[in-house]
């Protein structure tokens, strides 16, 4: 009874002890994925479209975006509306024409993000976000005129500025 009073610190140190080994023996590697490298040559595409005789179905034209696009981590895309695919391509096309054929546009947002507005199109499949906040404000104003020319009486243009700026592109009712 004279040392009853150490019981606890004790038990205590037993218990950190326990979870920490717990912890070590449950250690396992994150894993980690890298993107293939992928180029895209607009000559390479057409030959191969000409070799083939057939245009992409739904699958090809997806992967095309996926391809042509760099993606967030966390972003889904898998459940976007094929005609989404296609306005995509139409956005990366208005990059390239603004910032030229290197330069890989990211995509920020499908339908993953939960700060959306409440009845975004987001969550139907029929909206994509681009990133634009590290551009010029000159090259941010060509790519958004472009697209909204481009995509007019089929999709909405708007440009999101804020902390989380980007390019919102919604498909129209």
């Amino acid at each position: 009874m004279k040392y009853l009073y150490l019981l606890a610190p004790i038990l205590a140190f037993f218990a950190i002890l326990a979870v920490y080994f717990l912890i070590q023996t449950n250690r396992r590697p994150v894993p980690h994925y890298e993107p293939e490298e992928f180029v895209f040559d607009a000559e390479e595409y057409l030959r191969q479209l000409q070799r083939e005789h057939k245009p992409l179905g739904k699958s090809g034209v997806h992967r095309l975006l996926l391809k042509r696009t760099r993606q967030k981590p966390g972003v889904y895309l898998e459940s976007l509306e094929p005609v989404m695919d296609s306005i995509g391509l139409e956005i990366v096309n208005v990059f390239h024409s603004v910032m030229g054929f290197d330069y890989v546009p990211v995509i920020t947002s499908g339908n993953d993000w939960p700060y959306h507005a409440r009845m975004s199109k987001h969550y139907q499949n029929k909206a994509i976000d681009f990133r634009i906040k590290f551009l010029l404000n000159e090259e941010k104003k060509s790519i958004v005129e472009l697209a909204t020319k481009k995509l007019e009486g089929r999709a909405r243009v708007i440009w999101e500025k804020g902390s989380m700026e980007h390019l919102h592109v919604e498909l129209l009712d």
